[in-house]
């Protein structure tokens, strides 16, 4: 499944300084291409829900603001390259067995 793809993904860029360095300049189109190069399966699809549903759950849940231009969440991201933003502001707030438990809840197909 591509969104438990995308979210190894993600923790094999936060844990690897040299990855995150190759990636943080791609855009979605490149990032898509190389990351399936380096045997991850994902698409643009279940980045956008997984990134969507992740900042959701930062702005109400773990922050509680209210889910508009106001929030923390926006505003950290101003001056960032979307993926040290992502690494940084968005997954960087949960452990590795919050990560799982989302994507869980995100599809109760997940079985990780």
């Amino acid at each position: 499944m591509s969104q438990e793809s995308f979210v190894a993904f993600l923790e094999r860029v936060a844990a690897d300084d040299a990855m995150r360095h190759r990636y943080r300049e791609r855009n979605l189109e490149q990032l898509l291409f190389h990351a399936k190069n380096e045997g991850f399966a994902l698409t643009a699809e279940d980045v956008a829900s997984v990134v969507g549903a992740l900042e959701a759950d930062v702005i109400l849940v773990k922050d509680g603001d209210a889910f508009d231009g106001d929030s923390r969440l926006w505003r950290s991201m101003w001056g960032l390259r979307h993926l040290d933003y992502l690494l940084d502001a968005v997954t960087a707030r949960y452990t590795e067995a919050e990560l799982r438990g989302f994507l869980r809840k995100l599809n109760p197909a997940v079985t990780t």
